[in-house]
């Protein structure tokens, strides 16, 4: 006999397959007597509010600017590694550690230092650390003295840049709108992130046709400068900063405490922890995926455009949706493992560009809302702690992840070990879908 909670999840099977079908209606309620053109304006006017605030659009152009040199810079410094080290997958994996991990380490002390201090003043001193390492970067290379320990090494300091700068940045983009535009806000800041990463390698292209890749890293330097530009133009709205409590371990476990006392944020950090570290890792094995299963590699760049320009939309999306959820991105990382399902059945090209669009409009959909969510439920005194756990959990477990599938993908396959990620991110949806029914 069926036990009745078997019976009660099955009864629920369809209505989790209707509401996929219309968990991204531009119409988050049901219509009323309004008319549906009146709908849509609304939904239009939430998803670009904040840009009607002028210290966002500071903040926003400072970031925009800054993303797209990290793009540039990002894809020159894996064709750089690749070249040195005459294409050896070990140092392309090394290089993308060493430009993560640091996030793993840090981003809990960043959150500390976004609390205790200027947070406008972190992220400037950020940028200004970014713009002096690409400048030596790119006298290197152009001195033809760039070995591959010092392109490691200029890769891990700009890793301890980007971590001690996130949390800050987070707390920064809540802290120059109203609370109204919060979603507004994150949503853009997603979207920004996916336009420069279809943007970044179309700009670097040129350069790396051509063996230029100092001209990326001085690219990048000048662009970090200029939204340093933007950034002295911004004025945040006032927040307190927390009064000496205690010292750094101390200050890490009230923001562990804070996080756990404000319910749904430690099931939203897990999400994120859950999709980084068995989803978004996956992108490690494109690479090998197109070039042993697809059989060419010069199907990796289309790829990664089809799931950027999913991942846009994703971001995008998200914006209209002023009340996230746990149990609603519980469905989303349900459609999400559905696709990765797809690179294991139909392993071929346009059915894989298709699955990495919808896998990148789901990933940065979930990770989207999940920012929002923390960003509505915590106190502002400890914004830049928690948000830096969100770091954590994303950035973080990345490159472990990718470390993860990649062992597994040497000892079974690549099929296997993407289908192993699908499963995972699927019975973890299905558990958020069950257990916080009542959200």
């Amino acid at each position: 006999m069926a036990s009745p909670g078997g019976l009660d999840m099955a009864r629920q099977i369809p209505r989790i397959c209707k509401r996929l079908l219309r968990i991204f209606s531009p119409f988050p309620q049901s219509p009323t007597r309004r008319s549906r053109p009146a709908l849509m304006m609304n939904s239009r006017s939430r998803l670009f509010a904040a840009l009607q605030d002028r210290d966002y659009r500071m903040f926003f152009g400072a970031f925009l600017v800054n993303q797209t040199g990290f793009w540039i810079s990002h894809i020159s410094l894996q064709a750089l590694i690749a070249e040195k080290s005459d294409g050896d997958p070990f140092m392309v994996g090394l290089l993308f550690f060493c430009l993560f991990v640091p996030a793993f380490f840090l981003a809990p002390i960043a959150g500390v230092a976004a609390d205790r201090f200027n947070r406008k003043t972190i992220m400037i001193a950020g940028y200004s650390a970014i713009a002096l390492l690409t400048g030596i970067l790119a006298g290197a290379v152009y001195a033809e003295i760039a070995s591959e320990p010092l392109i490691l090494g200029i890769a891990g300091l700009m890793g301890v840049c980007f971590a001690m700068g996130g949390p800050a940045g987070s707390a920064v983009a809540a802290n120059a709108v109203d609370r109204e535009a919060l979603p507004s806000a994150i949503s853009l800041q997603a979207a920004a992130n996916n336009i420069t990463r279809v943007a970044g390698p179309i700009f670097a292209a040129p350069f790396l046709a051509s063996g230029q890749f100092e001209v990326s890293f001085a690219a990048f330097s000048i662009l970090s400068l200029l939204s340093i530009g933007f950034l002295l133009r911004m004025n945040l709205r006032p927040y307190t900063v927390e009064a000496d409590s205690g010292g750094l371990w101390s200050r890490l476990g009230s923001g562990l405490t804070h996080a756990r006392e404000r319910k749904p944020a430690v099931a939203a950090l897990l999400t994120a922890a859950v999709l980084a570290g068995f989803g978004v890792a996956h992108i490690a094995l494109l690479p090998s995926y197109a070039l042993r299963v697809l059989g060419d590699e010069a199907y990796y760049a289309w790829i990664i455009v089809a799931q950027g320009l999913g991942a846009f939309a994703g971001a995008m999306a998200s914006g209209r949706d002023p009340h996230p959820s746990v149990r609603r991105a519980g469905f989303l990382l349900v459609a999400y493992a559905c696709a990765l399902f797809l690179l294991v059945l139909a392993p071929v090209l346009w059915v894989v560009l298709a699955a990495e669009f919808i896998s990148g409009f789901f990933y940065f959909a979930i990770m989207t809302s999940m920012q929002t969510l923390l960003q509505q439920i915590v106190d502002e005194a400890k914004r830049g702690r928690v948000m830096s756990l969100f770091q954590v959990a994303w950035a973080g477990m990345s490159p472990f992840g990718a470390l993860f599938l990649g062992t597994l993908g040497s000892a079974f396959g690549l099929l296997p070990a993407i289908f192993f990620a699908s499963c995972v991110c699927l019975g973890y949806g299905f558990w958020l879908v069950f257990r916080h029914r009542e959200a």
